[in-house]
């Protein structure tokens, strides 16, 4: 509950710091928004693995995340089998999806509760929060979004816990 909150806090100050005019009621409620057709569908990051299928009833559908190249569904655990034989698992918790017609901002998140990725002797065991935010073009094509990656990935990688840069997503299919 407490790295919740610290990532909730984390979260409005970093809207805030980006000049968004979001509704922090509505953010963090939870609710299910209706996508209109130019909003749901295959989006996929440009130079990145990234693809995210958002559904109709605003929800996320499935995820390619670049650890491991994998699909996720939310609140599901995906096997992978890894090129010895071993398995590795990534658990996805939540994946909040929120979108602000009357400025056409699509807000999304994939969450990976926790990973094991296991292959010979190495075992790298984590977490992960992927937000994905920014505006919609007109013709509902390209989704130009920030992307902002707070992440452990344990004590043999000591990286910063924050990991932020521009994406350009491009509809691929409705």
């Amino acid at each position: 509950m407490k790295q919740l909150v610290v990532l909730a806090g984390c979260a409005v100050v970093l809207l805030g710091l980006a000049g968004c005019q979001w509704q922090l009621g509505k953010l963090f409620e939870g609710g299910k928004t209706v996508l209109p057709p130019d909003i749901a569908g295959m989006w996929k990051a440009r130079g990145e693995p990234w693809k995210i299928v958002l559904s109709p009833d605003g929800t996320v559908s499935s995820a390619l995340i670049p650890m491991g190249a994998v699909e996720v569904r939310p609140n599901q655990t995906t096997e992978m089998e890894m090129k010895d034989g071993s398995i590795s698992t990534f658990k996805a918790g939540d994946c909040i999806v929120e979108y602000m017609p009357d400025t056409r901002e699509l807000f999304v998140i994939v969450e990976i509760e926790e990973f094991h990725i296991r292959f010979l002797d190495n075992r790298i065991d984590g977490n992960s929060i992927d937000r994905f935010i920014g505006p919609v073009s007109e013709d509902g094509k390209t989704w130009m979004a920030d992307w902002i990656n707070v992440f452990d990935y344990g004590p043999r990688f000591p990286q910063g816990p924050v990991y932020a840069q521009p994406l350009t997503f491009e509809k691929i299919e409705d």
